[in-house]
């Protein structure tokens, strides 16, 4: 009997590892180019920390479970909220606190392309600064980590949660339910207008009040902020949140964003404990919607005991972009090996091991036979595997100290001592890491 692995979950063997480990170091470089530091919290937090800001929507996601104590856990469902548990813990931490974190993350959902229930984030998030500059700051380290990647294809699509509740409040909505028209909309994309209306009636708005609200959300760009400030200008709120999309328009050329951005109200980020600007980036031509999305959560930290702290960020999806970038990547994301050391004889095996050894020893990635083939064989191996080079290591090489070392793609033998090979390597392979081109940004 064969024993599978549980619905919404993936294995990746080698050659898929190296075009996400490819992904995910690119933007850990870019992250740490814009001066953010890595962190991780655990898998597991008490279930009063994940349930304390989820939404009673994010709270049916979550694996929830408890252990042999008898204690409530669950498996965290962003990399968010535990952020927010270990700053209010942590009142010293110097400000602004700038972190990242590259880590898996776990929702009870449906299944669908690009969408698991094990997933992998990358996030990035500014403590202790309440202005739009550290938002805009989150949002161009996230566009200079696609960017390095290769993407081009995309838009910024910004929107204000103050906005949204300035529509609610000119609509004559009870504040109760506003949270409840937020998630509704946040569907939008998924499920159209028809079905997000029934949602919205079905929690007592009339009619009418539903019409305007999908009116409203159909504007983007300049139209959207003229209609904000005709139709909003009586709520406070609302004109609040528009001077902090037009600030965040103002200072897009100085971030590297000119061009990218566009105001869009049709973007609701679905989470409660959002307060003011949120983002989304999308591809404009690839059809797997949002790569990366985020936006400000003021006061998710005094939940957790901690003082009122202002907060922002982002999260990339490294499976969309698995998704997006896999085919391209793939030729780029050479295997870690560089040379495989090939046996000539098996008597020869100590001494091929030793030279392998020795290869690695001098910061070369090698590997040799271990199961006593004939030299076509392990040929092939190498060949299979994308390995670069291979070096032959037979009793005339050990005799002479002159080795065979094989370009596989060229087909080319070089004669190197074995002293050598390392400085060869580096010649033929262009092997010196350099950062992500930040050219043009």
């Amino acid at each position: 009997m064969k024993l599978g692995k549980p619905r919404g979950t993936r294995d990746f063997l080698p050659e898929d590892m190296r075009v996400r480990r490819k992904i995910m170091d690119t933007i850990r470089t870019v992250f740490e180019l814009h001066g953010f530091e890595e962190m991780d919290t655990p898998a597991l937090e008490l279930w009063e920390v994940l349930a304390t800001k989820g939404g009673e929507e994010v709270e049916k996601q979550i694996y929830k479970f408890q252990d042999k104590g008898g204690r409530w856990l669950g498996l965290r469902f962003d990399l968010t909220v535990p952020l927010a548990r270990v700053v209010s813990n942590t009142p010293d931490l110097p400000k602004p606190f700038k972190r990242y974190c590259i880590s898996k993350v776990w929702r009870y959902e449906e299944p669908q392309s690009g969408r698991f229930r094990e997933f992998v984030q990358a996030d990035i998030d500014i403590v202790g600064s309440q202005k739009i500059e550290a938002d805009m700051e989150c949002l161009s380290t996230a566009v200079d980590a696609l960017r390095a990647l290769g993407l081009e294809d995309f838009e910024v699509k910004i929107n204000n949660r103050k906005v949204l509740e300035g529509m609610v409040e000119v609509l004559g909505v009870e504040n109760s339910i506003a949270e409840g028209i937020f998630h509704a909309l946040d569907r939008l994309d998924k499920v159209g207008e028809t079905e997000v209306a029934r949602s919205i009636e079905g929690i007592g708005v009339g009619e009418e009040e539903v019409s305007r609200l999908l009116e409203f959300t159909r504007f983007k760009g300049d139209d959207a902020i003229a209609y904000v400030e005709k139709e909003l200008k009586s709520s406070r709120r609302a004109v609040e949140g528009i001077n902090e999309l037009k600030r965040m328009i103002e200072l897009s050329r100085t971030f590297g964003l000119d061009g990218t951005i566009v105001v869009d109200f049709s973007l609701v980020r679905g989470l409660d404990y959002y307060t003011g600007p949120v983002f989304e980036v999308k591809t404009k031509s690839r059809g797997i919607g949002s790569i990366a999305g985020g936006g400000r959560y003021d006061h998710l930290i005094e939940k957790f005991g901690g003082v009122p702290t202002p907060a922002t960020g982002i999260s990339l999806g490294v499976e969309r972009l698995f998704e997006v970038l896999s085919g391209e990547l793939r030729d780029r994301a050479a295997p870690a090996t560089k040379v495989f050391v090939a046996c000539i004889g098996d008597e020869n095996m100590p001494q091929a091991v030793g030279v392998c050894r020795e290869l690695i020893k001098r910061g070369i990635p090698s590997e040799t036979d271990l199961m006593g083939r004939k030299l076509g064989r392990q040929l092939e191996y190498a060949n299979s595997k994308g390995i670069p080079f291979v070096m032959m290591v037979g009793p005339e090489e050990l005799r002479t100290g002159a080795f065979k070392l094989r370009e596989m793609h060229r087909k080319i033998e070089h004669q190197v001592r074995l002293e050598d090979v390392p400085t060869l390597i580096r010649k033929l392979d262009g092997s010196t890491q350099q950062p992500p081109s930040q050219e043009g940004q």
